[in-house]
């Protein structure tokens, strides 16, 4: 499976850091679920085993056999596989498990694209570099 990968302003993100403090990781997690969240609002729902697939793996946590039994619940058919924990820098891996969600996200020669994942992160990533996310924590 090919991962997109974003990137975000990170002088907003720093700044809340330092005032929560400097617990990179938590926030890491955090983001991390919002965007999970995010993500199975926004995936098409056939057998709904897709949107069930969605988890975050931090490096504390991982939601991949809770994830993976509740995609074959929906769709016993479903091939799934592990993210990767994150190591160094990254702090969070966000997406679905199922072996054919690259293909629903970016299509094929032979089915449009249904894009979920990204503009989930679009909207996430927006809230952060605006401040939006942020608020709510502070408040």
């Amino acid at each position: 499976m090919s991962m997109s990968t974003f990137k975000l302003d990170t002088r907003e993100l720093d700044k809340i850091v330092r005032e929560m403090d400097g617990n990179k990781n938590k926030v890491g997690k955090m983001l991390g679920f919002e965007l999970e969240a995010e993500a199975k609002k926004r995936a098409p729902r056939l057998t709904s085993a897709m949107s069930n697939s969605i988890y975050t793996v931090t490096k504390e946590s991982d939601g991949y056999s809770a994830a993976s039994g509740a995609a074959k619940q929906m769709n016993p058919q479903a091939e799934t596989q592990a993210h990767p924990t994150p190591t160094g820098n990254v702090l969070a891996r966000v997406g679905p498990c199922v072996n054919y969600a690259e293909f629903v996200e970016f299509g094929t020669s032979k089915q449009a694209a249904q894009p979920y994942l990204t503009p989930a992160a679009e909207v996430v990533f927006q809230k952060v570099n605006d401040g939006t996310y942020w608020r709510k924590l502070v408040e």
